[in-house]
């Protein structure tokens, strides 16, 4: 599948950046001379080897705002798409392609070179480049986006710590059509069979638990909206909720700063607007997460005319519990009349991504294997809506009427070790008596398989 980056996706990062495992931002460089081709070889390796992400190039990396030292005078050609791709090309072992979008901030434009997923074997550097006796890019070396001592990311030859996570990042990606496989196989009564299974071998214990926690953190999103003059919000327009709760809790070892900074790491930003996107740097300093009782919170409100219109509120709790409530961005388009449809495509990305996006906080923060991953969702305000793929019209999906009902519920448990491609059988559970408000309709399978093929390889 070719590479591409969308306008949303560049504007996002350049704009609300957040450096982590899958996105690094440098200050400006040039690509014509070695410690700029360097740099651009070397982080592009390293994300591919972390299964893709985002190069952003013109902004500061610890302040995140924009520099002008070093900014070319044609910021278009000297970031072209062909030149990117030579640099890449030349240095390393394994081809693969590459995108360059330009970001639009303050009325000037930043290079995101985007790194596709899907890496079956380590990129290593195929030759050397040095400079004035100084070696720049190692032969042979495998680079890969890591956390240093520090907790930073950074792109470096990888250690020997890091070659677990690159044989699981390869080992995945060649395994990654397993789903097809199965189906293949055990045909639609197997697939229903399998999906009834993961319905019922949830615990009824921890689903108790789990629904009571995402009412208390529902009460407390309706104390912070208030406080950002917001509350409106929630009556007014359709809106959607999930929690992810850890089984068991996680061990209270680490301290409140390096708990956000890992999970703002581990985000693989797979969309324009990750769900639990890390507001760290956000400009807006009312849209930056807070400690309120020991758990990060913050409400990012921006519903004028700005370059991205989005209500959120999230909440993360050391013990391991993610919430996140989200305006639907079905209100919040000028492409759509507010209150009247709801893209089933544009919802089933943000399932999958949340499921994804999960596992790979579980696989940051380190809970053993037997770790449970129970996800709850909640979706209100939704009569009378019409289902309708308005956000992308090579979707079809046949008129189904009115909601036949104005809330729906969803909860799906996982083993921390299941891999995001197996994610198709539990959207389809999760959202099940969501889609079935219209006419009893079904999601099919491989519209799912498709767009989440589509969303890990970040091709949106």
């Amino acid at each position: 599948m070719t590479v591409n980056i969308s306008q949303e996706v560049a504007d996002r990062l350049v704009n609300a950046p957040s450096e982590g495992l899958n996105v690094e931002i440098k200050r400006w460089i040039d690509p014509t001379q070695p410690a700029g081709i360097a740099k651009i070889a070397i982080a592009c390796m390293a994300l591919r080897n972390r299964d893709g992400g985002y190069l952003v190039i013109g902004l500061d990396d610890e302040t995140l705002e924009p520099v002008d030292q070093g900014k070319p005078h044609d910021v278009r050609t000297a970031f072209h798409l062909d030149l990117v791709q030579q640099i890449v090309s030349k240095y390393a072992s394994v081809p693969f392609e590459v995108a360059v979008g330009f970001g639009t901030r303050d009325n000037q434009e930043f290079p995101v070179i985007a790194v596709g997923s899907g890496v079956r074997s380590p990129v290593a550097a195929s030759k050397e480049l040095s400079h004035e006796g100084k070696t720049l890019i190692r032969q042979h070396a495998v680079y890969f986006r890591t956390l240093n001592a520090s907790g930073v990311p950074s792109s470096s030859p990888a250690r020997y710590s890091d070659w677990a996570d690159i044989v699981d990042i390869c080992f995945e990606n060649r395994e990654a059509d397993i789903g097809r496989f199965l189906r293949r196989h055990i045909g639609v009564d197997g697939t229903a069979s399998f999906t009834a299974l993961l319905t019922e071998k949830s615990s009824p214990a921890l689903r108790e638990r789990t629904l009571k926690a995402i009412e208390q953190h529902i009460e407390r999103m309706k104390e912070g909206l208030a406080a950002r003059g917001a509350g409106i919000l929630q009556a007014k327009n359709g809106w959607w909720s999930v929690l992810l709760k850890f089984d068991p809790p996680l061990p209270d070892n680490i301290s409140a700063r390096d708990f956000l900074r890992t999970i703002g790491s581990a985000n693989p930003q797979y969309t324009g607007w990750p769900v639990w996107l890390d507001s760290s740097g956000f400009t807006n300093k009312n849209d930056r997460p807070t400690l309120v009782d020991k758990v990060w919170q913050a409400a990012i409100i921006d519903t004028g005319d700005s370059w991205s219109r989005h209500a959120d509120f999230y909440r993360f709790d050391r013990s391991g519990e993610f919430f996140l409530w989200r305006v639907l961005q079905d209100d919040l388009s000028d492409k759509i009349e507010p209150g009247k449809y709801l893209d089933p495509g544009l919802m089933m990305y943000r399932v999958l991504e949340t499921l994804a996006v999960g596992l790979a906080f579980c696989k940051a923060l380190a809970p053993s294997q037997e770790t449970t991953l129970a996800f709850a969702f909640r979706w209100s305000n939704l009569q009378p809506r019409e289902l309708d793929s308005w956000a992308d019209r090579n979707r079809y999906f046949s008129p189904r009427g009115t909601a036949m009902g104005n809330e729906a519920e969803g909860y799906i448990e996982m083993a921390a070790d299941t891999p995001p491609e197996a994610l198709v059988s539990y959207a389809q559970v999760v959202t099940r008596d969501l889609f079935e408000l219209w006419d009893g309709w079904q999601y099919p399978t491989k519209a799912i398989e498709q767009q989440l093929e589509r969303l890990l390889k970040r091709n949106l």
